[in-house]
């Protein structure tokens, strides 16, 4: 690992080249060495050093105490201070800037080393912490859920932008607003209250909602940690409004299709219960449906006959034309004639045949019903 960067921040020359000296001895590099506040300021964003020894009196307007706060701000470098001063007050005036520690002079070596590195662990520490809440909240946002992560008492920690568009707020208002309160002031998710005092119990939580017309899938999941105590939860609110309308959609299709079979199945009862043959073909005459009396009249059931041309149940003394031909060249209105069938054993079968065409598609017949019934030549 490269040695760190320290900047120093000291007023005093021998205290200065004195620490220098100690630092670099210790494995440090010393870039350089500043005796004003302004002067720091520049120097840290010239040179980005690891981590900042800041004395908090230094002469000049500025004081340590605000160098350190806008070096902090603007360039999140850590600042340990240094202070002849131990007192209360200068503690707490220091403390708002967010210092990784401080050194009362004249300073211990040792302690000087322990307290840079754990300042410049911390400091490391810190900043993962940080890209892992930037790579979370990129999740977030990049998802088309509204998302948010909860305390166990259901108050807000995060939230991304879709769950803040869908709550009429900015994002940094939610922070730890309760959501059962904005919820339950908004009219929705009445039942998240109760959802979130169940998933305290470990267990995911699923439900559904409808909010200003619109359907959401909710998923509450606890976040457990190694001691299987749940620290957070995790609200996702997924968008199901055209998943719900295509399940109403497939239900509505199916409730028609139920009726369209039980109107089917009244209108086969009906068919078999006709003394004549009935044959419906497709639009060039190939077999769709035979009756039960064509089934016991030509002793061929639907399953035997089904696809074949209806020419095929001709007769050899058959004179009536049932080709491709007359088919393709078939235009419009019912027809009657005179059909000699054969049954499946060779009998022939005397009957008068009509056609009509019951269904069209772009203007051409896509389905026929032929009705034959015998006659009796003498």
């Amino acid at each position: 690992m490269n040695p760190a960067w320290i900047l120093i921040v000291e007023d005093e020359f021998i205290t200065a080249s004195d620490l220098k000296c100690n630092l670099e001895e210790m494995g440090y590099k010393v870039p350089a060495i500043a005796d004003t506040g302004e002067s720091a300021i520049d120097i840290a964003g010239e040179q980005k050093p690891d981590l900042v020894l800041m004395d908090i009196t230094l002469r000049g307007e500025m004081s340590g105490i605000t160098a350190a706060e806008q070096i902090r701000e603007k360039y999140n470098i850590p600042v340990i201070f240094l202070t002849a001063h131990s007192d209360e007050t200068t503690f707490e005036q220091a403390k708002v800037t967010g210092p990784f520690g401080y050194i009362i002079k004249p300073f211990d070596l040792r302690n000087l080393r322990t307290s840079i590195e754990t300042a410049l662990y911390r400091h490391r520490s810190d900043e993962k912490i940080h890209v892992q809440e930037l790579a979370i909240h990129a999740l977030l946002d990049a998802t088309g859920d509204a998302a948010a992560l909860l305390t166990v008492e259901g108050n807000i920690l995060t939230v991304n932008r879709k769950m803040a568009t869908l709550l009429g707020r900015d994002p940094d208002e939610l922070v730890n607003a309760s959501i059962i309160g904005i919820f339950m002031a908004s009219g929705i998710f009445p039942r998240i209250s109760e959802e979130i005092h169940l998933c305290r119990s470990g267990s995911p939580r699923n439900f559904e909602e409808r909010v200003l017309g619109r359907w959401f899938g909710i998923t509450l999941q606890p976040v457990i940690d190694q001691q299987v105590i749940i620290r957070e939860i995790a609200l996702i609110c997924h968008d199901i409004t055209r998943h719900k309308a295509t399940e109403h959609e497939l239900l509505r299709l199916n409730e028609q299709l139920i009726r369209e079979k039980e109107q089917l199945e009244l209108f086969s009862m009906a068919l078999n219960r006709m003394n004549d043959c009935v044959v419906i073909t497709d639009g060039l005459g190939h077999i769709m449906y035979v009756n039960e009396t064509f089934e016991k009249r030509y002793s061929y059931s639907l399953d035997a006959v089904k696809g074949k041309h209806i020419s095929e149940l001709a007769h050899g003394e058959n004179r009536l034309d049932l080709s491709l031909k007359f088919f393709r060249g078939y235009s419009e209105g019912d027809w009657t004639g005179q059909f000699t069938g054969r049954s499946r054993f060779g009998v022939k079968i005397l009957q008068t045949i009509k056609g009509s065409p019951v269904q069209y598609e772009h203007h051409r017949i896509k389905t026929f019903a032929f009705v034959l019934r015998d006659r009796f030549d003498s």
